[in-house]
C-alpha cells in the first residue's frame, strides 16, 4: 500500500466526493501550521498536533454586520476568512497561549491582482477587530498562488506576512500530515469529518445494529480520539454584537447537538450516496471502497509525522 498522509488523502477525496473542492485551501492552512510549529516538531514530532488540539480553529467564518461593510463595501452584506487560530501556543510548544493568527488564501491569475489586494485588507482589518475586541495578539497572514512565478510581493506588506504556495511548500517540503489531528480546522471541513465518520464505522459491528446509538453518538464515539466535531462558531457573526472576551463569544456560538446530529446525519447520507456506505439503516455499514478509504487513512494515520 502507498504511503499517503491524512492531507494528501483528504486532497484526493475532494474531487471524488465534493464538486467544489477545498484541497488548496486545506494545504496552505495546514503547511502554515507546520511552519508556525517547526520549533516545537524538532524538539518533538508529535509536539504541532498537541497545540493544535489545545487551540481554537474557525474555517471559512462567516461575518455581517456594519462594520464589515465599512471594511469592505457598503453593498457586501457579508465576508469570510479562511482561517483564524485562536488560543494559539508558542512556537516552542507552549499550550493555549493567547496569540491568534487571521489567514487568508488566494488562488486567482496574474490579471487579478485586485482579489489579492483585498485579501491582504481583509487579513489586517480582521486581525486588528480581534486584537481590539478581545484583547488578544493577532497576526495577519496572506498565502498566495504565485501563478508560476508571475506574481510576486514583498514579504511584508506593514504587518501583513505574505507568503507564496511555492515557498510554503518548500519550506515545509520535509514535513508529514499522518493523521486527522494534524491539519487544522477538523469540525469545519465537510472532508476531514467524513474521514472521522468512516474511520469510526470500522471499529463498530455491521451485524449487531445496536451498538449505533444515532449520528449524535457516533460524533462524540469521534471526539473521543480527536478535537470535538462541534463547530467553534456557526452561522454569519455580527461584529456589532462580539462580546468583549474571547470565552464568552466561543462558549456562545458554539454549535449545538441538534446542529451537530442534523449534519452527522447529512453526512452519512452522502457518503452512501457516493457509494462509500452499502447500508444506513438500521446503521451504517461500509461498502468494500469505504473499507478501503477508511484502510488508508489507518495506514496513514500508524505513521509517526516528520
Amino acid at each position: 500500500m502507498t504511503r499517503q498522509d491524512a492531507l494528501a488523502l483528504a486532497n484526493e477525496l475532494d474531487d471524488a466526493w465534493h464538486d467544489q473542492t477545498r484541497s488548496f485551501e486545506r494545504e496552505a492552512v495546514t503547511r502554515f501550521w507546520g511552519l508556525l510549529t517547526l520549533p516545537a516538531r524538532a524538539l518533538e514530532a508529535r509536539r504541532p498536533r498537541e497545540l493544535l488540539k489545545a487551540a481554537t480553529v474557525l474555517r471559512n467564518a462567516r461575518f455581517k454586520g456594519d462594520q464589515v461593510k465599512g471594511m469592505f463595501f457598503a453593498n457586501k452584506d457579508f465576508t469570510e476568512v479562511d482561517a483564524i487560530f485562536l488560543e494559539v501556543g508558542s512556537s516552542l510548544g507552549h499550550p493555549r497561549g493567547e496569540d491568534a493568527w487571521v489567514v487568508e488564501v488566494e488562488r486567482k491569475g496574474a490579471h487579478q491582482q485586485g482579489d489579492y489586494y483585498l485579501a491582504i485588507q481583509r487579513a489586517r482589518k480582521f486581525a486588528e477587530l480581534l486584537s481590539r475586541q478581545f484583547r488578544v495578539r493577532a497576526r495577519p497572514v496572506v498565502i498566495y498562488e504565485d501563478d508560476g512565478g508571475k506574481l510576486s510581493y514583498q514579504d511584508f506588506d506593514g504587518d501583513v506576512l505574505l507568503i507564496s504556495m511555492a515557498v510554503l511548500r518548500e519550506r515545509t517540503a520535509g514535513l508529514s500530515f499522518p493523521s486527522l489531528l494534524d491539519v487544522p480546522g477538523l469540525a469545519s471541513d465537510k472532508t476531514l469529518v467524513k474521514l472521522a465518520l468512516l474511520r469510526q464505522l470500522v471499529a463498530g459491528d455491521p451485524n449487531h445494529p445496536g451498538w449505533y446509538g444515532g449520528p449524535l453518538m457516533l460524533a462524540r464515539e469521534i471526539a473521543d480520539d480527536t478535537p470535538p466535531l462541534h463547530l467553534p462558531v456557526v452561522g454569519h457573526q455580527d461584529v456589532g454584537q462580539l462580546p468583549d472576551l474571547l470565552g464568552k463569544w466561543l462558549a456562545k456560538q458554539r454549535e449545538t447537538d441538534v446542529h451537530l446530529s442534523d449534519r452527522i446525519d447529512r453526512y452519512l447520507d452522502e457518503l452512501h450516496d457516493k457509494g462509500v456506505l452499502d447500508r444506513r439503516h438500521p446503521a451504517p455499514r461500509l461498502s468494500y471502497e469505504g473499507g478501503q478509504v477508511a484502510l488508508r487513512l489507518l495506514h496513514a494515520e500508524s505513521e509517526t509525522p516528520t
